[in-house]
């Protein structure tokens, strides 16, 4: 019987990692459940106040003979793994019919742009009567539910994330850069954002105490696959698992922005009021609608910010970003990721019409990169790759 299952919030700034515990799951209960490729990896909202790294959810749809026992096996494994005392809210829900996921697609589109409450997913499943599960508050049933949508059938790319051995977590970890340059180099554009020529710095290994030993982002598991395999290490891994993912599809930017705090999406206007702040940020209005929305482009995006200095009054664009939630000392201000030039007022301008976006080592996990741009959306199942898991318990081969 084909089962789907939502994870969210097992990590917290402390260490360990929800796309670890959806790892773990592959490897220690096999002899209970099939994975069946590719596990699914979906990034939420990056601007809500209260998550974790990366704001990442998982789903796994799993084949199995005994969807009760799976389900409980699952929760067992969450609350050994999830990083509860250091804050995390876990949730756990269980599809035992896969096909029923569609019924969560209003949820994920919504906790891809704005707030969801919980409130509302709890009364959601009740409805429902789903199986569900949580540790802490529950805040990670949003994310586990909204997981639920999420297939092949959405633009979509692909990571392949290399595990440590525990004994490894805090340790510093150790990669041969030169290897990851060259792999960039032999690889793009079927991986992407694995290095920052501008800064001469490795983009596929995190740095916090989590479990990740590094992550290979492309268009399909093939070209990750083969990238893994030209980076050099001497670190003994526990292993690794590719996954089907909405990174790098700019999905959090597809709807017109509700000029609301922690809200993403894109505004549409007129450039008014630009100026060089401190530290060199770029900062704009732009004028349209009823309201003017406040724009900032920050030092650290590099390419992006780059562009900005050259708007001048006048200039017609679509700016994408997250909107940030106003304080005492400042206004409510759009957090710019990209900028659409539709047209320019000043013929002397050297910008011309097109898409900026930030530098790599600015992109968030959901940036559209470069390498991306004139190429049709990647829609369908792809053929499941040798290789694609590797565990404990399996080894280095796919599990059938």
């Amino acid at each position: 019987m084909r089962c789907l299952v939502g994870i969210d919030d097992t990590d917290s700034s402390l260490g360990s990692c929800t796309t670890y515990l959806a790892f773990r799951i592959a490897s220690d209960l096999a002899p209970l459940l099939r994975v069946i490729p590719y596990p699914r990896l979906v990034r939420l909202n990056p601007n809500v106040p209260f998550k974790t790294r990366g704001n990442a959810a998982v789903s796994l749809l799993i084949e199995t003979t005994s969807p009760r026992l799976a389900f409980e096996r699952i929760c067992s494994k969450v609350s050994e793994l999830a990083d509860v005392a250091g804050g995390a809210n876990s949730g756990v829900v269980f599809l035992p019919k896969a096909c029923e996921s569609r019924l969560f697609l209003p949820l994920y589109k919504r906790a891809l742009t704005g707030i969801v409450s919980p409130y509302r997913v709890r009364r959601l499943l009740a409805e429902q009567d789903i199986w569900s599960f949580e540790l802490g508050n529950g805040m990670g049933l949003v994310g586990a539910a909204s997981a639920l949508a999420f297939d092949e059938s959405f633009d979509h790319t692909y990571e392949l994330i290399a595990y440590r051995r525990p004994m490894a977590f805090g340790t510093p970890r150790v990669l041969d850069s030169v290897s990851v340059r060259e792999m960039e180099i032999a690889t793009w554009p079927h991986t992407f954002n694995s290095y920052d020529h501008q800064k001469n710095k490795v983009l596929i290994a995190p740095h916090g105490p989590d479990p990740v030993f590094l992550g290979i982002r492309g268009d399909s598991p093939q070209a990750v696959l083969d990238g893994y395999g030209l980076v050099r290490h001497h670190e003994k891994l526990l292993g690794h698992m590719i996954y089907v993912t909405n990174q790098h599809t700019d999905a959090h930017l597809d709807s017109k922005l509700e000029w609301k705090a922690y809200s993403s999406g894109w505004a549409e206007g007129f450039v008014t009021d630009v100026s060089v702040g401190p530290g060199g940020h770029i900062y704009f209005s732009l004028r349209g609608g009823r309201e003017a929305v406040r724009c900032a482009v920050y030092e650290p995006t590099g390419d992006l910010r780059r562009m900005a200095r050259l708007l001048a009054e006048g200039d017609h664009i679509r700016a994408y970003g997250g909107v940030r939630r106003p304080s005492k000392t400042h206004p409510k201000i759009l957090n710019v990721e990209k900028i659409d030039l539709i047209s320019a007022k000043g013929e002397d301008t050297s910008l011309v019409r097109g898409t900026y976006i930030t530098s790599p080592r600015a992109n968030r996990h959901l940036t559209k990169p470069l390498a991306r741009y004139g190429s049709m959306p990647t829609r369908g199942v792809s053929c499941q790759v040798e290789g694609w898991l590797q565990t404990p318990s399996v080894g280095n081969r796919a599990l059938v």
